[in-house]
């Protein structure tokens, strides 16, 4: 792989935006019996930063992903909004920047991207992986699709480099997937997904079925290898502890709206909505003394059905009137740009004390911040 600038060099250019997702609206079904997944919103991912996307189950994060990158099927239909990647395009005789209306891309146009610009792991390696196919030719197929010009002993060797990036020998190239372990079959997925130097990779929940020592090994080397060579990466997840060491950025999303953004350490030491609390007070910390984990009351709401007002307030420990009959917009609320749909910071001096500490002087509540930490569970 070709090494890019590091953040801070590329944050120089003028525009450094890499994804642009505006006014995103996704449904399960048409007419009447249409389901909203994923509702009016607005993110972006930058170039060479992680963008964490979290939620629990069902929140709307991967179907917003998914349908972003025109990889969602139906009954999942795109209702309205705009979604553009910007990626340095390699048959530009001045490396000029290449700008794609995603939505408007044709078949082709999605084939040249994907893999090349975007490209994804899934979170069960072993469903995505061929089961009869040998892990080689896995590597092959893809390079040969994209590459077509590469012998095969130069795929070959292009394979056994990609294995070694992500500290695996060349010999699993001759294994079928079930001879390896979840973190391996992880690793070979990781590989693959960088195959072609993408500018954009997604990871849908790709520790999930893991164990937390492998998981902490697999962010971890997600870390290194993004520090290397400076993609970009949506990190989407339930677990808001493995966005300790690799999230830049953090999108939380309830019920397909996205109720909170914030730079990682801010979000960490001083979430200001009251579900990105109730997600930190769930998780239990990375170190320092043992506390008792309150979960979050109450369900999520029936997305089938209209939803009155904010779609927490229900189960926000800190609702009020107001809460139940208008749905908050998501607003800047500081100089750090952290953006917050809650009716509570309205009014300042009614924010309860949870939602109003100073991320210098928080502690980070259910987890512990980037500078100090020294594990990924």
């Amino acid at each position: 792989m070709s090494e890019r600038p590091t953040t801070s060099e590329a944050t120089t250019l003028e525009d450094d935006t890499v994804l642009a997702i505006e006014d995103f609206c996704v449904d399960y079904g048409w007419g009447d019996a249409a389901v909203r997944a994923v509702n009016h919103v607005n993110l972006s991912v930058r170039r060479s930063r992680v963008l964490g996307v979290a939620g629990e189950s069902g929140s709307g994060k991967s179907t917003l992903v998914y349908a972003a990158t025109r990889l969602l099927r139906p009954p999942g239909v795109i209702s309205g909004g705009h979604v553009s990647l910007t990626f340095d395009d390699p048959t530009s005789s001045d490396a000029k920047r290449r700008t794609v209306d995603l939505l408007a891309a044709t078949p082709s146009e999605l084939r040249a991207i994907r893999w090349s610009q975007v490209s994804i792991v899934l979170q069960s390696a072993l469903n995505a992986l061929n089961p009869v196919l040998r892990i080689g030719h896995e590597f092959d197929e893809v390079l040969s699709t994209h590459r077509p010009g590469m012998k095969k002993a130069q795929r070959r060797e292009r394979a056994a480099e990609l294995l070694s990036l992500v500290g695996l020998n060349a010999d699993r190239l001759a294994r079928f997937p079930h001879e390896l372990s979840g973190g391996q079959r992880q690793r070979v997925m990781i590989a693959l997904a960088l195959a072609l130097d993408p500018q954009l990779v997604i990871m849908d929940e790709p520790t999930t079925a893991l164990d937390v020592v492998t998981q902490r090994e697999i962010v971890n080397e997600l870390a290194q290898l993004r520090a290397r060579f400076g993609f970009s990466m949506i990190f989407i997840t339930h677990d808001l502890s493995l966005l300790v060491e690799l999230a830049d950025d953090i999108a939380v999303m309830y019920a397909g709206n996205v109720v909170e953004w914030a730079p990682a350490n801010d979000l960490y030491g001083a979430p200001r909505h009251p579900y990105t609390l109730g997600l930190l007070n769930s998780s239990p910390p990375l170190s320092g003394e043992r506390r008792e984990l309150v979960g979050i009351a109450g369900s999520p709401p029936d997305l089938s059905q209209p939803i009155a007002g904010c779609s927490f307030h229900d189960r926000c420990p800190f609702a009020f009137e107001k809460c139940s009959s208008q749905a908050p917009e998501l607003r800047v609320l500081d100089d750090s740009g952290r953006k917050v749909a809650c009716w509570l910071h309205d009014s300042p001096a009614d924010v309860p004390v949870a939602l109003r500490r100073r991320p210098r002087d928080a502690t980070r509540v259910g987890a512990q911040t980037p500078s100090n930490a020294e594990g990924v569970v």
